[in-house]
């Protein structure tokens, strides 16, 4: 008896008009608010928001060696460059901001394509111990938490992901420490120093800048392409400084290292200093930067056969 009297009143609770309309009027003015807050956030609250996120680099950064450790340097390099986008601020993460300058915003993407492809490498060749089955656990999840997916039109937080990313390096790092003196078959984390590593991350770097010294651009697309180059060779940049320390003696050994890898770190620096709050091409800052970037690219081609055949 008691049953049937619960279900009688849950069922003319369901069955309440009166509740129902007070549900859909309340519903209906959330829906109001949220589009009203998403409007206000594209303007005027982003045009403000976006000057903040509109500083550009143009000095290249110092990078910390580690003698007691190698591929330490390396790893560290990149993973330095990550923690940097997350200090200066993901404009990933802002949709309004990205439709008023987006000038950084192209260079953040730059620099994560780049960095995607360390980590590839890192996953596939630099740290992949082939005596034990293959890619460090960690170093595949670092990967797979860098995506370059920019254009999904929703708010996003990249800089978790990217944090994630540098807190599976720091696990890499520390296996990487903790089994330097094991035997090859029983570590879990290695990182080898070789020529043919070092030729085939070269490549993927120079691939990954030729794609995109390769985009067709517009008059209003020139400065996405500009800025997508730069970040590129900044990333590069801190990858290169972290190989110059542990792969040094290898390039000397090849004849290397004066003739071809120390003119791409002076092209770098040169090519990383360009900054304009405005791109035009009718003054040539574009094909400045893509002249400076095919010599580098170029240069890449031919550090990479040398390894290779030398």
């Amino acid at each position: 008896m008691e049953e049937t009297v619960k279900e009688k009143k849950i069922i003319s609770y369901l069955l309440n008009y009166k509740e129902w309309g007070i549900f859909i009027k309340r519903f209906a003015l959330l829906i109001v608010l949220g589009v009203v807050a998403f409007a206000l956030w594209f303007f005027p609250i982003s045009l403000v928001v976006a000057p903040f996120y509109s500083i550009t680099t143009d000095k290249v950064p110092i990078i910390k060696t580690y003698k007691n450790l190698v591929g330490e340097t390396t790893t560290d390099a990149l993973k330095s460059g990550l923690q940097n986008l997350l200090d200066e601020g993901l404009v990933t993460n802002f949709v309004g901001v990205r439709t008023w300058i987006d000038n950084k915003y192209y260079q953040q993407v730059g620099e994560i394509e780049m960095y995607r492809i360390g980590l590839y490498t890192l996953e596939n060749n630099l740290a992949r111990n082939r005596g034990t089955g293959g890619a460090n656990e960690y170093i595949v999840q670092a990967r797979s938490d860098v995506y370059a997916d920019f254009t999904i039109p929703i708010f996003t937080s990249y800089s978790t992901r990217v944090k994630e990313a540098i807190a599976n390096i720091n696990m890499y790092l520390k296996q990487l420490k903790a089994d330097n003196k094991k035997n090859m078959s029983q570590k879990r984390a290695v990182f080898i120093v070789n020529s043919d590593n070092l030729a085939v991350t070269l490549d993927r770097l120079k691939q990954q800048l030729q794609t995109n010294l390769m985009l067709k651009t517009t008059f209003t697309t020139q400065d996405d392409k500009f800025y997508r180059i730069k970040g590129n060779l900044i990333a590069m940049y801190y990858m290169l400084k972290g190989i110059d320390f542990d792969f040094k003696n290898k390039m000397v050994s090849k004849t290397s290292y004066e003739e071809n890898f120390k003119p791409i770190m002076r092209l770098l620096t040169k090519a990383i200093a360009q900054n304009h709050f405005i791109i035009l091409e009718s003054f040539g800052d574009l094909s400045k930067l893509v002249k400076d970037a095919s010599l580098i690219s170029q240069k890449l081609a031919e550090l990479r056969d040398k390894l290779r055949n030398g």
